[in-house]
């Protein structure tokens, strides 16, 4: 006689889209041992479950899966209703990508498999590379051969760049607070906020969620933790790290080879974010951290170290029109009681950044055509002052923008977008125009894009005001970085062989920046910002292919010569010329397995187009289980300990250990 408590349990339920309540098919449903497949009504039944506290797994290609927690009565069937929210991403680094190639996306599921920090999940992404002015200082983007200050990133709609030196520090950005990043290369001024030279990145915070903690360990002495949760209906997410203060590391061969100590390398971070989605958008962040600055091989500065606080809200109201403000303000100080040469110093900045946009869409009809149009307008005005910038230095300036999408009849495989923006700031007298023309055709899997555009940035503030100091010398007389043109042809076709779907996507550019901002040494060797006319062109490709519903596979690749635009120009420093990059990932019910290898090519530390550095090769590999609400993962970074060398900051620790549990619950 079965004991009652003992009595089978049957669990019957169905997979819906959780954004419009149709049926999702084909879903696998895991509970225990047991496993389940939706029919095409997206039901499924599963038999025989022990009675208790159970967690059922659900995931669907092309959907976010779902862990849902189930509470089992002895001889009592169970009804459960899951909703999958679709995702850009499926399984690790298999993109989405829109018609014409671009842009490209990774979900947060993703991006966390990939890394802690989004500087560390991004980086050689899409030809992305990740520029560190310190092995754990800041990390920003470089995006076509780009300056990092010539990519805008924004977060929910707002700018995260520095208004002091123009770059953003993705290493402040936790993988676990992102929902998803999209990346827009090439000329962007025109729709983005007249400094999008290289690049856009749109970053997007997770808006909800169920309570989660996290917490990693790693080689060197690394940790970190997060929590985050619904609080009056409001997300808020915490996250902490501690960095490695010291490991060892390839010493150049130019420099006698071996192995050495790196010290002076650690430190910690804080950060704290909140989100309250609606109507009134309201978002904030906060941030400190003090990090040692060991700087470069050869010349170590082991007592050096900075510290850094930053604050940030933003209100964003919608309707018929949006209107959006922020402020944001920033402190740094960086000192040194005993540097290599010199007396001792300390130095400190601060400065606060305010903004407010506007923008109206409407629907509109013209001469056959039909779709919609928006207009904007937007603001902004920064101050700074300080030891490594002049008192007072500020900085103004302003936007209108326009852009329509539209189709022939309003019912096409045709779309015309044109963008306009006039931009003005201190120090022009008269405004400067971006524009930009994208025209796309669709048919079925196939889409093309081609486009044509224009874009301006002014000079960064730090390269305007900073403080003249031994070996640097203001530039009084630098211009704004304008992008003359750029033409860009992509194509982008989604195909089945065998019956496993995959897509892939071709995009190749070519265009004249003028005024490119560089440092370059003068007369008696003394370092200031310069400009300089380069040509920038190349083809970026990328593959992807589900073979068996459980497994990816993705490849990509970017060639980007970016060079002086003068006879047999060399390629600009710090640019490298190619990136390759390939990913394979497993995931079946509660397992999962990915890895992902990235190259990196030759860059050059001067003007010259000499004594490049080496190209180098990563491989990392991750594996993670799930445990009921908790999921384990251990990942291993530069598996075959490369130990890459970098042109700034120092090298990297090489074979790194990363054990990570994660805790969701409802």
């Amino acid at each position: 006689m079965t004991l009652a408590a003992q009595a089978p349990v049957t669990v019957r339920g169905r997979v819906v889209d959780a954004a419009n309540g149709t049926p999702v098919a084909a879903a696998r449903v895991d509970l225990g041992a047991l496993s389940a497949q939706s029919g095409p009504d997206g039901r499924f039944v599963l038999g025989g479950a022990s009675a208790g506290t159970a967690v059922m797994v659900v995931a669907a290609v092309g959907y976010r899966s779902r862990r849902v927690r189930l509470e089992l009565l002895p001889g009592l069937d169970a009804e459960a209703t899951v909703r999958l929210e679709a995702m850009a991403v499926t399984l690790p680094d298999l993109e989405v990508q829109a018609a014409g190639g671009q842009p490209m996306t990774l979900d947060g599921a993703a991006l966390v498999r990939r890394g802690s920090d989004l500087a560390t999940a991004i980086d050689g992404w899409q030809g992305i590379v990740v520029r560190r002015s310190g092995g754990n200082g800041a990390a920003s983007p470089q995006v076509r051969g780009s300056a990092p200050e010539e990519v805008l990133v924004l977060v929910d709609g707002f700018s995260i760049n520095d208004p002091l030196t123009g770059r953003a520090d993705l290493s402040k950005l936790a993988t676990r607070d992102v929902a998803s990043v999209q990346v827009r290369p090439g000329a962007q001024s025109a729709g983005g906020a007249g400094v999008a030279v290289g690049g856009v990145l749109d970053i997007r915070s997770q808006a909800a969620g169920r309570p989660e903690a996290s917490g990693w360990v790693g080689s060197y002495g690394s940790a970190g933790a997060s929590l985050s949760g619904m609080l009056l209906d409001t997300r808020v997410f915490l996250r902490g790290e501690l960095l490695p203060d010291d490991y060892p590391y390839s010493v150049p061969v130019n420099r006698g080879g071996g192995e050495a100590r790196r010290v002076n390398a650690g430190g910690g971070l804080g950060s704290l974010s909140f989100r309250h989605a609606g109507r009134f958008d309201v978002q904030g962040r906060a941030s400190v951290s003090r990090r040692g600055l060991p700087g470069s091989v050869g010349n170590e500065t082991p007592y050096a170290e900075a510290e850094d606080g930053a604050g940030f809200v933003g209100v964003t109201i919608g309707g018929a029109s949006t209107w959006s403000a922020s402020l944001q303000y920033l402190q740094s100080t960086v000192r040194d009681s005993a540097p290599p040469s010199g007396p001792a110093y300390e130095a400190r900045s601060a400065g606060w950044s305010g903004t407010i946009d506007w923008s109206h869409s409407r629907p509109v009809a013209v001469v056959g055509w039909a779709g919609s149009v928006a207009l904007g307008a937007s603001a902004r005005h920064d101050r700074f002052g300080g030891d490594v910038v002049q008192d007072g230095s500020q900085f103004s300036r302003a936007g209108l923008r326009g852009t329509a999408t539209l189709r022939p009849g309003g019912q096409s495989p045709w779309t015309l977008t044109p963008s306009l923006r006039l931009d003005i700031w201190t120090g022009e007298n008269l405004p400067l125009g971006s524009a930009r023309l994208d025209a796309g055709w669709q048919h079925g899997a196939t889409s093309v894009q081609a486009s044509v555009g224009s874009a301006v940035s002014a000079p960064p503030l730090a390269d305007l005001f900073f403080r003249e100091g031994v070996g640097v010398a203001l530039n009084p007389g630098l211009r704004p970085e304008r992008v003359r043109w750029e033409v860009e042809l992509g194509v982008n076709q989604d195909w089945s062989l065998f019956g496993a779907p995959g897509s892939a996507s071709l995009r190749g550019y070519y265009g004249r920046v003028d005024d490119m901002i560089l440092w370059a040494p003068g007369v008696g060797f003394i370092w200031s910002p310069h400009n300089f006319d380069v040509t920038r062109r190349g083809v970026e490709a990328a593959a992807s292919i589900h073979p068996v519903p459980t497994v990816s596979l993705a490849v990509q690749g970017a060639w980007t010569p970016i060079t002086y635009d003068v006879p047999d120009g060399a390629q600009v420093q710090y640019r490298p010329r190619g990136t390759w990059g390939a990913s394979v990932g497993w995931a079946d019910g509660a397992w999962g397995a990915d890895a992902r290898w990235r190259w990196v090519g030759e860059r050059y530390p001067n003007p010259g187009g000499v004594n490049p550095r080496p190209s180098f090769g990563l491989v990392d590999v991750g594996a993670e289980r799930a445990l009921g609400a908790a999921v384990v993962r251990a990942d291993v970074r530069d598996l075959l300990d490369t130990r890459a060398e970098f042109l700034a900051g120092y090298p990297t620790p090489g074979r790194t250990l990363v054990v990570s549990i994660s805790l969701e619950w409802q």
